[in-house]
């Protein structure tokens, strides 16, 4: 492996009910230039995620991050290509990915192990609108966005 590959591949544990889990990396959280940045009540949150969909599933569900923590650059590159949300876009000027809220705000899909397939956004959605404080979960590409405002810096 090499040292880019190595850069931020820790894991992350959380206490769930008492016992310690650990179902995600910090390199998962990271942005194109390996800047990681995760809230504990997030990281929390998406393990209440998990829990919750394998037990829906009766199997294990991976909850994959396609975005998290962003840069004001991050920012603006992604608003270049979908534009802000002010103007008709996707991307918000005062987005919680941004590093200033501290990394409350992920981005996610839920896949089912065994099969390979995509859980249903709304199914996601309603699971993670039990442990976070906003979820937007009507995105085209089938993703959803979830975020802890009430710890926003």
């Amino acid at each position: 492996m090499t040292t880019i590959q190595q850069r931020n591949d820790i894991p992350l544990l959380t206490m769930l009910e008492g016992e310690g889990v650990s179902h995600f990396k910090l390199r998962e959280f990271e942005n194109r230039d390996g800047l990681a940045m995760i809230h504990p009540a997030t990281l929390t949150a998406l393990e209440m995620v998990r829990r919750d969909l394998n037990t829906r599933y009766d199997e294990t569900v991976w909850i994959l991050i396609t975005d998290a923590v962003r840069t004001r650059a991050d920012q603006e590159r992604l608003a270049a290509r979908l534009g802000w949300t002010d103007e008709g876009g996707l991307v918000a000027r005062r987005s919680r990915h941004l590093t200033t809220f501290g990394g409350i705000a992920v981005d996610l899909v839920a896949v089912v192990a065994r099969t390979r397939t995509r859980a249903p956004q709304a199914v996601v959605g309603d699971v993670c609108r039990r442990y976070f404080d906003f979820v937007k979960d009507d995105y085209r590409d089938g993703h959803v966005h979830a975020d802890m405002r009430v710890h926003a810096r």
